[in-house]
């Protein structure tokens, strides 16, 4: 190396950064209800529900119940993400629906899932002075 050449700092991993990964993630690659995952796509990266793309994001890959990967080390990240996700949805529909329910609603949409997972992310940014 150079002394001129700068070093690769290292991504700093914040709940609101692997909301906008997963909102990514359904924009590339689709997103489905009921299910964590579209079983029937025959595909490594299938369309996934909000938690299901939060659990493609940490993990790397689809797994069998994301939430409950407790020994997994990024089961950290994961429930981070899922929380802030939750908490947030929670305080803006009035019927206190979490992030189960909201991605499972009747006529919920794609793009709708995306909004609210950007949506969180820029709510964590605003109470922690900023995206990271």
């Amino acid at each position: 190396m150079h002394a001129t050449q700068n070093t690769v700092a290292e991504q700093v991993t914040t709940p609101a950064r692997t909301l906008r990964d997963a909102a990514l993630y359904l924009s590339r690659h689709g997103w489905t209800q009921g299910a964590y995952y579209d079983a029937t796509s025959g595909s490594f990266t299938p369309p996934a529900c909000l938690v299901g793309a939060v659990g493609m994001v940490c993990y790397g890959g689809p797994v069998d119940a994301p939430a409950q990967m407790f020994d997994a080390p990024e089961f950290v990240d994961f429930d981070a993400a899922v929380t802030l996700l939750d908490v947030y949805l929670r305080e803006i529909h009035p019927c206190d629906i979490g992030v189960y329910s909201f991605n499972d609603t009747p006529g919920r949409t794609r793009d709708e899932a995306i909004a609210a997972l950007n949506a969180a992310a820029d709510a964590w940014d605003r109470a922690n002075g900023g995206a990271v």
